[in-house]
């Protein structure tokens, strides 16, 4: 997993698991996540995650069970090694070459073989980490400075379990950061955006990355009646979101809308001041505190009736 924060990356993947309804057994999570399961669908969870870098499959827990089940393997072609110092990439390089006459490639492997908190794996599907760069808001045809990252973005869509062709609400989706995540993964997502400006600049995203399974409408999502699968988003808030009485009245209406429009939610504020006023149309299953800067922490809520 990735470290870029502490809980996150261990919901999405529990999240991405039920989404599939696959059947696990939780072993470890510290950094690498560790889980008994067959392949299944891997494939599309490796598609989904933001928060990983990679899911491979356990091949050895110490060196001696590693010789055993590579010599058993039937492992062809080329092959790389990665992670661990020098010397034990050296080592299981040596071991490899030994027992299946592999030959080493670093730049085009067809084995990537790697040394993990002890564990001697092999990957199965890489994480590919640049998508979410290459759809930064600066990169998009519209944007402004407070839209989220695309890679926490995505790990909220996950945490909602949304499969592809169910529905997805934003009901404050600005420029389209969360609706272009989802409807990347096949989910049809529907958006309420106020501001016309932001629904003509949400419409180019989404058609600027070929998503056309969606719905915008420019409307105050108090008065919107829209059943969905889940709500996926974040709150509007500036710098003195919190002291503004017209915000938080905004606010307090919104939550009671959610349980109207879905019976789940993943959502951002920027306090915990409304737990009370969750419980009353919520179960709240996780809360996952995100530092923006320095006077600024958004806390993002998973949610269920």
């Amino acid at each position: 997993m990735s470290k870029e924060h502490p809980t996150l990356p261990v919901a999405e993947i529990r999240a991405c698991l039920k989404t599939y309804k696959m059947d696990y057994e939780e072993i470890y999570h510290n950094g690498i996540y560790i889980a008994e399961l067959n392949d299944g669908k891997l494939k599309k969870i490796a598609n989904r995650l933001a928060m990983s870098y990679s899911i491979n499959e356990i091949i050895g827990k110490n060196e001696k069970e590693f010789i055993e089940k590579i010599r058993k393997s039937d492992y062809m072609g080329s092959f790389k090694v990665e992670g661990g110092s020098y010397n034990l990439r050296k080592r299981v390089g040596e071991i490899v070459v030994k027992e299946k006459k592999l030959k080493v490639d670093l730049k085009n492997p067809d084995i990537i073989i790697k040394v993990c908190d002890g564990y001697f794996c092999r990957e199965l599907y890489k994480i590919d980490r640049s998508q979410f760069e290459d759809r930064r808001p600066n990169k998009r045809i519209y944007s402004m400075p407070t839209t989220m990252h695309p890679r926490l973005a995505r790990a909220l869509v996950n945490l909602a379990e949304l499969k592809e062709n169910e529905i997805m609400l934003d009901p404050f989706c600005g420029t389209g950061g969360i609706l272009i995540e989802a409807g990347l993964l096949g989910i049809k997502t529907i958006g309420i955006e106020i501001k016309r400006e932001l629904v003509k600049g949400c419409k180019m995203n989404l058609e600027y990355y070929g998503i056309k399974n969606y719905e915008i409408y420019e409307s105050d999502m108090r008065e919107m009646d829209i059943k969905a699968d889940a709500v996926v988003t974040d709150f509007p808030y500036g710098r003195a979101s919190h002291l503004s009485d017209k915000m938080d009245k905004l606010y307090r209406d919104a939550i009671k809308k959610l349980a109207e429009f879905a019976t789940k939610a993943v959502i951002g504020l920027p306090s915990l001041k409304y737990n009370e006023l969750l419980e009353k149309y919520f179960y709240i299953e996780q809360i996952h505190p995100v530092r923006v800067h320095k006077s600024l922490t958004r806390f993002f809520y998973k949610l269920t009736v």
